[in-house]
């Protein structure tokens, strides 16, 4: 990293600071966060103050940025002493100036300039300032300072600042300067046939910000291109399952593009031959079927159709699970995992599932009535810890709709 503020002279001690994804304070080549045992607020007004290393604050100003919801008789020698332990903490006597990270000037506290300081936020931004500046007249060198930029990121600014309202507007400032690094680099490496890092790239921007779409559309469209067809088509598999569970969302107009595109890439068939061979290239079936909830009304469908010519009834079961307040993102994912598991294992080869929603699996057996149906669904969920509720539909009137299934 290069250095954030450069001094006229040789200061005595260096600090390194890490704010992206991570928070330490390097003193000398020794954390001071490991090495103390600092209360959380004196890192909280460290932090605001080398956030804010352009500005100065009076004492009450300071206060009602960092602890607006605490109420102080004397905010002035709280602060002093705050300051005091501040000091402290990065083992400043305070009988030099130039060495006082925090100084206390005509009534005002500023953060001090003219310390040695390496910060890999600044450090982040002069890559992304250099690769702006050298996108047209040298890409290769633009590349390089977008690579550095993306690598330096390595998650939020000040993660573990999640109830520092100030620290929002600041966090979500760098975010998008990652993305349209990302962006930027991306449309480098594109000209450059270059999708190895496309794919690389892709895949950290995902771990940092799942949500952002475009970032699937780049790696699915990498993959396509270096000829993973299948690992291409899982991706979209499992992101638009995520957009559908977490946000109720269907797949975007790019989305469908992309799928198009994987639907392209599926070999010709010439013979019977080759149809066989695909038709019989994956391993066979052994268990239940699961499937996507779009795939589930198609065979939903056949299934109606089939019944309505041979005459055979067939019923469909909800299992519905219900899930307390205090129950853990980690926990109800748990449970649905385990029912998943459940239903493949003991359900029959011919049957069919999907997780319907956040709560709800139907599942279809054809050739059971309504009665063997709910006697089988109740075997397998007892074996689930808080077991769901479990009501079974006969199909016999051929007229259900299935869209309004899991309501019932």
């Amino acid at each position: 990293m290069t250095k954030a503020k450069h001094t006229k002279y040789k200061q005595k001690h260096t600090y390194t600071v890490y704010t992206l994804g991570r928070f330490d304070v390097i003193k000398d080549n020794d954390s001071l966060i490991t090495s103390t045992s600092t209360s959380k607020k004196i890192w909280e007004l460290y932090k605001f103050m080398l956030t804010h290393r352009d500005r100065s604050f009076t004492p009450e100003a300071l206060m009602d940025q960092l602890w607006i919801y605490e109420e102080y008789n004397d905010p002035r020698s709280t602060l002093r002493r705050q300051m005091h332990r501040l000091r402290q903490t990065l083992h400043e006597d305070g009988k030099m100036d130039d060495e006082t990270t925090v100084l206390y000037t005509n009534g005002y506290y500023k953060w001090n300039d003219q310390i040695e300081l390496i910060l890999d936020a600044d450090h982040f931004e002069m890559q992304i300032q250099q690769g702006d500046a050298s996108i047209d007249s040298n890409p290769d060198l633009a590349l390089e300072s977008y690579l550095q930029a993306i690598d330096l990121y390595l998650g939020d600014y000040l993660p573990e600042c999640a109830d520092q309202h100030w620290v929002f507007p600041i966090r979500n400032q760098y975010r998008r300067r990652f993305i349209k690094a990302i962006y930027s680099a991306i449309k480098i490496l594109k000209a450059q046939d270059n999708y190895d890092t496309i794919i690389r790239i892709s895949q950290k921007a995902i771990k940092m910000d799942i949500y952002e779409e475009s970032f699937h559309l780049n790696l699915m469209d990498a993959l396509l291109v270096i000829g993973e067809q299948r690992q291409a088509f899982d991706h979209y598999i499992y992101i638009n399952a995520f957009y559908d569970r977490e946000m109720g969302i269907q797949p975007s107009d790019e989305m469908k593009a992309i799928y198009k595109k994987l639907l392209q890439t599926q070999q010709t068939l010439y013979t019977e031959d080759d149809l066989m061979k695909v038709l019989e290239s994956n391993h066979l079936i052994e268990n239940a079927f699961y499937c996507e909830p779009d795939v589930f009304k198609s065979i939903y469908e056949l299934e109606r159709r089939r019944s309505e010519r041979s005459g055979k009834d067939f019923s469909i079961g909800v299992l519905t699970l219900q899930f307390s307040n205090k129950d853990t993102l980690a926990q109800r994912d748990h449970r649905i995992r385990l029912l998943k598991e459940l239903l493949m294992s003991q359900l029959r080869k011919g049957d069919t599932f999907t997780q319907w929603n956040e709560q709800q699996m139907i599942i279809l057996l054809p050739g059971v009535d309504e009665v063997l149906t709910e006697k089988i669904l109740k075997r397998v969920v007892s074996k689930v810890p808080l077991a769901p509720t479990v009501s079974v539909h006969h199909i016999d009137s051929l007229k259900v709709d299935l869209s309004i299934t899991p309501s019932l």
